[in-house]
């Protein structure tokens, strides 16, 4: 220990001289229209020293006579300066469509040079998303990467978003990205009702439909985010080993520099919703002789003339008003020695149905230090604490009860004079629909989260050829949820009131540690850096739930109140230890080879199988530097790679855990789920390639990738099995899927002048998933909790897309005609799920992006175009069912359905030409029995005014502040769709459930509002 501490006094020593020898650099950064540029990289190259320009554009760093000073920024050329005689160095930097020498964030926290890199990924800068102002910074993610797929559940605050890359791989498990803050993992848990004690019971059970709750990314405050980079695939992800295998984004937050200050920014939200359904007012609902409503069918005598109408919908709808502020400090030494950042956020939402509403506080602060020559330190703290208010949705929801509720009656009026809920039908009280202002005030659906993020850093270079960086980290918070189910509400009255409670309680540690070496030369021609680490994860949630039902007081929310309990203790644990590797192979600085290798072993896999390797190789070619020639007309460089990759099961997949059994004399027993011992990892093998290219002088640029991957032993979870085993549900491998896809990012320049400039990105992406086998040659695989409507599920089989819909379609001859039933003259339907054909998976989807600057106008406007994919929409079937539709208005209209009679004949040369004629307001099965199929909206198209903002900066001077603009953003603004609902981009389920889950299924769902945002933005 004592040659230990005389050997670090020893090389502190040795480095005060390089510390005297250095001075302090100024200076601003500004655009070519004379603007200044904050979040730029200023680095002292060859070393670790770097800093970022503050809100004004100015930085200070500490650097030596002679050393060369390196300016970036995303979309900006590499600018390099020589440091003289002068102590301030001011710049200013070019937009280009493509810069081969810019820094990116790769995997595991580490930087390459663009040139380097022989994967796809995409940048995006955080301020580019912190100007959209969504509560969910996902949602601005759709049409700014391609590749990147973007689904919301709905417009409610707080609801759930599901993020996918290249498209939906597994039939059953997550599709969703790894998130990675600070390069350390975040957990993006969306609560899964199985976790719920209530969804032990098939009576009370949600199985994930009718309710929502948020992901937990939503947690991040957007305006902490420095970048944002996504790794699309295995090749740029495989560091990452088995949570990577649908790729990664990589979150790099701010941090602090010298000359930061104040920065507040104040924001105003208002919403309004484009629901507007058009509903018959010409056929009241079914009555009795007596005049006695019987139900919510509208299939009864036509309304009296003059009869009074409400608007029950608009008038239940209110305007959603949100209220967001920022305030952040920032500074460091001159020298950035040391530097430093806290920030605080406030956002308080309501929506635009009543009692909903998300409400999030995040403090954060992080410090970087550089202790002497060979020690830098990291550290980032974010306390989060959100409350979301969310409703019901589906058919025990209010937008069902609005649209459902008689339109000669104030739905306002939901209450009976002692104060209890108001009924009109002769059904019972489980039967009838709650009126939709009784079900958003009785049943209300409340979560609560206090979550801690903590990374600390450490590098440390006591040697010339490298360094060691290690990173600690913990995502811990508490998820306190809450869902009542009325005992006067149709979903509760069955059980005189139903309360659920469970607290999620979640624990994850990291730890990462990397030997980096340092590009080293092998020959004149060849050079080579590397890294070695190993990387241990460490993942426990544990739930505590419990329901209760029969409620002794119907006004008092307590579990308490409740007379017959069930409880539910659940423990989630996971441990994952790597060691990874990767060489760099540099060639002329034109030609790299990058190989990797990581070895993975995970709990969740039985021994010996729980170990598995697996590689990557990726190679970028800079062909305008291997032949100089070229450069005159284009810059450019080709990527090729390939990478193998593992994924681990679930917790418990493979031994189920024991619970309590209520048998004779107890005891404990397995669940529903079986063993199965001989559990692998599944694979997946994906290789790509592509290019990136620029023209005029940088002015235009082009980036085009095309892959291919396939997943072979895939796990395939919750399969049905024979009842003879003593189980009802396996999870097996041995699924395979093939995707494949093209992805083109193009961006240019067309104007750029000192007053004036445009610029425009373009992101395009086609891709495409299929199932090419299911596990012992199952006929379809689904995931039951798709099941939310009739019967249309996520069915799947080989030779499908996994984005396919499979249901009790109608019945055809061999010449694709509509069999008839010769007793009623119906069509027949299906009594297994079949295929008919139908995809939720579109045929291309583009982004367009363009940014206009004027002076110290700003307009920034991004469009979502998407073409093709079908959208089962569930809603509007439901209200023809109940004879609401518009398309039951002919219902007096005698018809003979076009189709042949199945008569024996039906398959012959001569089928029988249907001859049946009916009448639908006689035959109303013409509309009760009506298939699903007829409401998957095949080819659905979109064009979608995604996001747009105008900012003004105004004068510092007018305001006393260093900084200070103005600006107005719109979200949603406008959609222009062939979709008959109300937005065709939906989601059923909750970002919780795997496979395709219940995106495109539309069934009782809130559009995506319409918002405009106002606000200000001052720094001192």
């Amino acid at each position: 220990m004592k040659r230990f501490f005389i050997a670090l006094l020893s090389l502190t020593l040795v480095s005060a001289p390089a510390f005297a020898q250095q001075r302090t650099i100024t200076g601003k950064v500004t655009s070519e229209q004379g603007s200044p540029l904050s979040s730029v990289s200023v680095a002292v190259k060859g070393t670790s020293l770097s800093t970022t320009t503050n809100s004004q554009g100015n930085y200070s760093i500490a650097a030596e006579t002679g050393q060369v000073l390196q300016f970036r920024l995303i979309g900006t050329a590499l600018l390099e300066r020589t440091i003289g005689a002068e102590d301030v160095i001011n710049v200013q930097l070019r937009r280009v469509a493509m810069d081969l020498d810019a820094v990116v964030v790769t995997a595991l926290g580490e930087t390459a040079s663009r040139r380097s890199i022989g994967t796809a990924q995409q940048s995006v800068r955080g301020s580019e998303i912190e100007q959209t102002q969504r509560e969910n910074l996902f949602n601005a993610l759709p049409g700014r990467v391609a590749g990147v797929d973007v689904t919301s559940t709905s417009g409610v605050p707080g609801a759930s978003t599901s993020i996918v890359l290249r498209g939906v791989s597994s039939i059953s498990s997550s599709n969703q990205p790894l998130i990675i803050v600070d390069g350390l993992p975040m957990d993006n848990r969306t609560v899964n009702t199985g976790l719920l004690a209530s969804d032990k019971s098939a009576t009370t059970a949600f199985s994930n439909r009718g309710v929502d709750f948020s992901n937990r990314a939503s947690d991040m405050n957007s305006d902490d985010i420095e970048t944002l980079t996504v790794l699309k695939g295995p090749e740029a992800a495989a560091l990452y080993g088995i949570d990577a295998a649908n790729g990664a984004i990589v979150i790099t937050t701010k941090r602090g520099h010298a000359g930061g200050g104040w920065q507040l920014r104040v924001g105003t939200r208002i919403e309004k919703t484009g629901v507007k359904p058009e509903l018959q007012r010409a056929y009241g609902p079914t009555t009795a002789v007596d005049g006695t409503t019987l139900n919510f069918l509208y299939f009864g005598a036509p309304y009296a003339p003059g009869t009074q109408f409400y608007n029950n919908v608009s008038g239940f709808l209110q305007t959603g008003v949100s209220q967001n502020y920022d305030l952040s400090f920032s500074g460091g030494a001159a020298d950035n020695t040391i530097n430093y950042r806290l920030g605080t956020a406030l956002d308080k939402q309501v929506g635009v149905v009543p009692n909903s509403g998300y409400n999030r506080t995040n403090v954060t602060g992080a410090s970087q230090a550089r202790i002497n020559s060979w020690l830098t330190t990291d550290l980032s703290m974010t306390y989060t604490y959100t409350a979301n208010d969310q409703v019901y949705k589906g058919d025990a929801g209010p937008l069902m009860g609005l649209m459902v509720w008689p339109q000669d009656d104030d739905a306002k009026n939901y209450l009976t004079p002692a104060g209890t809920r108001r009924r009109l039908t002769a059904l019972s009280a489980a039967a009838e629909n709650d009126n939709p202002y009784y079900n958003v005030a009785k049943n209300p659906i409340t979560a609560r989260t206090n979550r801690l993020l903590a990374n600390v850093g450490f590098v440390v270079s006591p040697f010339s050829w490298g360094n060691i960086k290690t990173n600690l980290g913990s995502d811990s918070y508490t998820n306190q949820n809450q869902l009542v189910r009325d005992p006067g509400s149709a979903i509760g009255y069955t059980f005189n009131g139903l309360l659920d409670q469970a607290d999620v309680i979640t624990r994850n540690l990291s730890a990462l540690t990397i030997l980096n070496v340092y590009n080293r030369p092998v020959t004149q021609s060849l050079s080579i850096s590397g890294l070695v680490g190993n990387q241990v994860t460490a993942l426990k949630t544990t739930t505590d739930a419990a329901t209760g039902i029969n409620w002794l007081d119907p006004n008092f929310i307590s579990m308490n109140n409740t007379s017959t309990r069930s409880t539910l203790n659940t423990i989630e644990q996971r441990r994952v230890v790597s060691f990874f590797g990767q060489a760099v192979f540099d060639y002329k600085n034109f030609w790299y080879l990058t190989l990797t290798g990581r070895n993975d072993w995970t709990s969740t896999i039985p021994h010996p199988r729980n170990s598995f390797f697996y590689p990557s190789i990726s190679s970028s070619f800079v062909f305008s530097d291997a032949f100089p020639s070229v450069r005159r007309f284009v810059t450019g460089k080709l990527r090729l790679g390939f990478a193998a990759v593992g994924k681990d099961a679930r917790p418990y997949a493979y031994r189920p855990a024991l619970q309590y059994k209520t048998t004779a004399f107890g005891g404990y027993g397995y669940d529903f789920w079986g063993p199965n011992l001989a559990l692998r990892p599944e694979f997946k093998k994906s290789v790509e390639g592509g290019m990136e290219l620029s023209f005029f002088d940088n002015r235009l640029g082009l980036d085009a990738t095309a892959y291919r991957a396939v997943t072979k032993d895939q796990i395939v979870n919750d399969i049905r099995g024979s009842y003879g085993t003593g189980f009802i549900l396996f999870n097996l491998n041995g699924a395979e899927t093939r995707s494949r896809g093209l992805e083109l990012t193009v961006r240019g320049t067309p104007i750029t002048k000192p007053t004036f400039s445009w610029d425009v990105t373009m992101n395009w992406t086609s891709a495409g998933s299929i199932v090419t086998s299911l596990p012992h040659d199952l006929p379809e695989s689904y995931v039951s909790d798709t099941w939310l409507y009739g019967n249309v599920r996520n069915g799947t089989m080989p030779g499908l897309s996994t984005l396919s819909l499979t249901g009790f379609y109608y019945l055809r001859n061999n010449q694709g005609k509509l069999l008839i039933d010769p007793a009623t003259g119906l069509p027949i339907r299906s009594t297994t799920f079949i295929d008919a054909g139908y995809d939720r998976q579109p045929d291309f989807t583009i982004g367009l992006g363009n940014t206009f600057r004027y002076k110290r106008f700003t307009l920034d406007f991004l469009l979502d175009i998407r073409k093709g994919g079908d959208v089962f929409n569930a809603t509007q079937h439901y209200l023809t069912t109940h004879g609401l539709s518009m398309e039951t208005l002919d219902r007096d209209q005698p018809r003979v359905l076009d189709g042949v009679l199945r008569d024996g004949r039906e398959n012959s040369a001569n089928p029988t030409p249907n001859n049946i004629v009916i009448v639908p307001s006689v035959q109303t099965a013409y509309y009760t029995n009506m298939s699903e199929e007829l409401y998957i909206e095949k080819d659905i198209n979109w064009l979608r005014l995604r996001d747009l903002t105008v900012r003004y900066e105004l004068p510092g001077r007018l305001v006393g502040a260093r900084n200070a603009s103005v600006y107005l953003t719109g979200t949603d603004l406008f959609l222009i769709t062939n979709y008959s609902g109300f937005d065709p981009i939906v989601n059923g389920n909750t970002a919780a459930v795997g496979g395709s889950g219940a995106v495109g299924m539309d069934f009782g769902n809130f559009p995506m509002p319409r918002a405009v945002n106002f606000g200000v933005s001052v720094g001192f």
